[in-house]
């Protein structure tokens, strides 16, 4: 069976010494550096150890180049083996930078003895110049760019950044370019999920009223009748007498929360009344409702298509009535855009009247 070697063992097994033509047995001998590390916090460390070394001999005068090794340290635990510096004929040290965060934290140098036993870090760390040789100037240290770390970029930019609007101890949102934020209002204020802030208790489920009986007596005298809340706009009022909408001005008026009917429309005993309404006005601009709407085009009998002032967003949302019916979409019509075109055997007739609800703003 052929085994694979990945690119990064290739690259390993090159900074030692060992070329692709040599066996396991003609490699210099390493030492091994084993050691857990600590911050001064006690914490332990994580991050990458990059080592660097100027071309120096090896104990059995290998040729071991220039070159630079990232070691990963993860929760503390450092396992290196390296080729011994100090037999070498000429001074020979490693130049180590720690890194955690994306950034160097400090440097050292070493200086590896050749050993049996693996070796701690206090045993080959050194004062730099060493005594011996205070002539030999330290090796390079550079400068060690993102690109440098193997996969530091693709993690930098898989998490999020703070933006310019960032602010400790506030409710963190998610800005227009995809940055951290700080949530803008007052700290008595509700966050939305658009991050945008408002008073509590302020959402739009508590600005709709939905399938509400009226109070008053249905008693065929009775034409006065009393909503729990006032309807914002009028207009958001829909009121049903056995399923069929009446026309506000026509067959009832609206006066602040009381509901006047027409003496033509008085309920009768046995009628079932049910309104829907808003009691938020401004939710009809925040939500671009639209309430009572007739749609542009000829009732004659023979057309059938119609066409509304804006566009439902959801198509959902629209409600369309003929003569206080609701009409069914993909039964009664269907829609495209803002134009409503009705089955031929839903055309609408002369007299007839239609009106429609939506909203255009995508909620």
């Amino acid at each position: 069976m052929v085994r694979h070697r990945s690119p990064g063992t290739l690259c390993l097994l090159a900074a030692l010494g060992v070329s692709l033509g040599q066996t396991a047995s003609a490699a210099p001998p390493l030492t091994t550096i084993k050691d857990t590390l600590y911050k001064a916090d006690g914490s332990l460390f994580d991050g990458i150890l990059i080592i660097n070394w100027r071309s120096f001999e090896g104990p059995d005068a290998s040729n071991i180049p220039t070159n630079s090794l990232s070691v990963q340290v993860s929760r503390g635990n450092l396992l290196v083996r390296l080729v011994p510096t100090t037999t070498s004929p000429r001074p020979a040290y490693y130049s180590v930078r720690y890194v955690t965060e994306g950034s160097v934290q400090f440097s050292e140098i070493w200086s590896v003895p050749p050993s049996a036993q693996p070796l701690r870090v206090r045993q080959v760390r050194i004062e730099w110049p060493p005594s011996s040789s205070p002539s030999q100037p330290p090796p390079v240290l550079e400068d060690i760019q993102i690109d440098d770390v193997e996969g530091l970029r693709q993690e930098l930019e898989a998490r999020p950044r703070k933006g310019l609007a960032y602010v400790p101890s506030r409710a963190a949102v998610i800005g227009p370019t995809g940055e951290l934020e700080a949530a803008a209002g007052e700290l008595d204020e509700c966050v939305r999920v658009d991050g945008s802030t408002g008073p509590c208790g302020s959402s739009s489920a508590m600005a709709f009223i939905d399938g509400e009986e009226p109070q008053g007596a249905v008693d065929g005298s009775n034409r006065v009748f009393t909503l729990s809340g006032t309807p914002a706009p009028p207009a958001s009022l829909l009121l049903h007498r056995n399923g069929v909408l009446q026309k506000q001005g026509e067959d009832y008026t609206l006066q602040g929360n009381v509901v006047n009917f027409a003496l033509a429309a008085t309920p009768q005993p046995g009628d079932v009344l049910v309104a829907s309404y808003r009691v938020d006005g401004a939710l009809a601009i925040a939500l671009g409702m639209v309430d009572g709407e007739t749609p542009s085009g000829e009732i004659d009998g023979v057309n059938r298509s119609f066409t509304l002032a804006g566009t439902p967003r959801p198509a959902r949302s629209l409600l369309v009535y003929r003569n206080g019916l609701l009409q069914k979409e993909g039964l009664d019509y269907t829609l495209n855009g803002n134009v409503i075109t009705f089955e031929p055997a839903s055309t609408p007739s002369p007299g007839d009247i239609l009106t429609a609800s939506y909203r255009m703003g995508g909620f």
